[in-house]
């Protein structure tokens, strides 16, 4: 007997459906069509393998496309997707789904397979060429060897490499070819918590807490998707960062407030603002593609337009211009160059670095922001033949993680005290308060 549904019956068919295809918010994006397609971020991170699969099986339920889901090495079946795609299948309820030991398949003609990329012959990666997605999970151990056979193999139009990762290294060969280089791909940085899972449960935030009291530094790389292991040479540890974003200070009205604006070069970099009122950051802000303009009046505005309250601005490059209309409106503003002399030349050759290394990261509330975690943390530093500490450029910086250390840089100027390095030539002494 055939069932017929009314016309409400089927709406709510439908709209249980959809809440079944949900995915994490930040995965949407795998929606649009984009040649690469990363997502990194820890355990519980934006449920990022659970919403893969989902995307994937939605799109090859509805329309007939070859998918191969892809390891550096894979010994067995069970150590690859195929049981969560499985039952993903389950979970949405698809029919039509076939699954075997060798593969899975629709009757519309969808296909997946299962390999380990450091096994593939050339025979078998010449047949992959006419595949549509290329999924490589746990991709932060993809070798460079497998991404050049790889990346040829995606010869079909509209093909996408699509990958899900928990960093090891600081620059594992997949984040330094791919997450870090200039071409359109959609990037997408999770973090534990309901902001980025709608799934989080109690249990855990428990576990997560757990870790977080038993060893921190691995905490950050099994939650919070930062690299394993920490370059030895950088500046502070995520211990000490992670304290200080813990940190739960109160507010002092009565203290100093004071400002400070990294502003954007390029593109693709953030301009960021950071007020503090004594040791606690108060206010944390970025944007992207705002003028000078805009950013003057923005820090305007966060001073609640009172020449008391210090702002202090990177005035390198287009910083000059935020500088200049900021005193047209009579804030009190300090251009901070980070390319000058230190005021220690004995222990620093420029004023960043004694912005970098004076940084008192043990007594201060700084936000828990992903991106601030992972500046703080990632930049490094050398001696010179001085024995003065000096960081790496922002360019070798950007190599690594694939943006500017914005957020970084505009916390730094906030708790920068001038007495350490050089101003502005046109701002006495008597108008610092020094």
């Amino acid at each position: 007997m055939i069932q017929i549904l009314t016309k409400r019956e089927e709406l709510l068919v439908l709209l249980e459906q959809k809440k079944r295809e949900q995915v994490s918010p930040k995965l949407e994006a795998f929606r649009k069509p984009a040649r690469v397609k990363l997502a990194k971020g820890g355990r519980g991170a934006g449920a990022k393998s659970w919403s893969v699969a989902s995307l994937i099986l939605q799109r090859a339920t509805y329309e007939k496309i070859h998918i191969a889901c892809l390891r550096e090495v894979q010994l067995t079946l069970e150590e690859s997707v195929w049981k969560l795609l499985n039952e993903t299948i389950e979970r949405l309820k698809y029919t039509g789904w076939k699954s075997t030991r060798e593969s899975i398949n629709h009757t519309n003609g969808s296909h997946i397979i299962f390999r380990g990329i450091s096994d593939l012959r050339a025979d078998q990666i010449k047949s992959l060429e006419s595949f549509d997605i290329f999924w490589i999970e746990e991709a932060q151990g993809a070798s460079e060897h497998s991404l050049d056979i790889l990346l040829p193999t995606l010869r079909k139009p509209g093909s996408e490499l699509w990958a899900t990762m928990n960093p090891d290294e600081e620059i594992d060969p997949i984040i330094a070819r791919l997450w870090n280089d200039d071409r359109k791909s959609i990037l997408v940085d999770l973090l534990p918590g309901k902001a980025d899972n709608p799934w989080w449960t109690k249990e855990l935030q428990i576990e997560m807490e757990a870790d977080f009291k038993r060893d921190p530094d691995l905490a950050e790389h099994i939650w919070n998707g930062a690299p394993r292991f920490q370059g030895s040479r950088s500046i502070m540890s995520r211990k000490a960062i992670r304290a200080a974003m813990d940190r739960d200070l109160p507010t002092d009205k009565k203290a100093i407030t004071e400002i400070g604006i990294d502003v954007a070069r390029f593109g693709d970099d953030s301009t960021v603002f950071v007020k503090r009122q004594g040791t606690k950051v108060v206010c944390f802000e970025k944007y992207n593609g705002i003028d000078t303009q805009e950013t003057a009046r923005k820090g305007w505005d966060m001073a609640g337009r009172s020449d008391k309250v210090k702002i202090k601005v990177d005035d390198d490059g287009v910083g000059g211009g935020v500088t200049d209309k900021l005193k047209d409106l009579g804030a009190y503003v300090v251009p901070v160059h980070n390319g000058a002399t230190a005021w220690d030349t004995v222990r620093y050759t420029t004023c960043a670095d004694e912005q970098w290394f004076g940084l008192s990261i043990d007594e201060i509330d700084i936000p828990n922001d992903n991106d601030l975690m992972a500046e703080l943390s990632g930049r490094q530093y050398k001696y010179t033949t001085k024995d003065q500490r000096k960081i790496e450029s922002k360019a070798d910086f950007k190599k690594r993680y694939g943006h500017s250390p914005d957020s970084a840089d505009a916390l730094l100027l906030a708790f920068y005290q001038e007495k350490q390095g050089r101003i502005a030539d046109n701002y006495s002494a008597s108008d610092l308060g020094l």
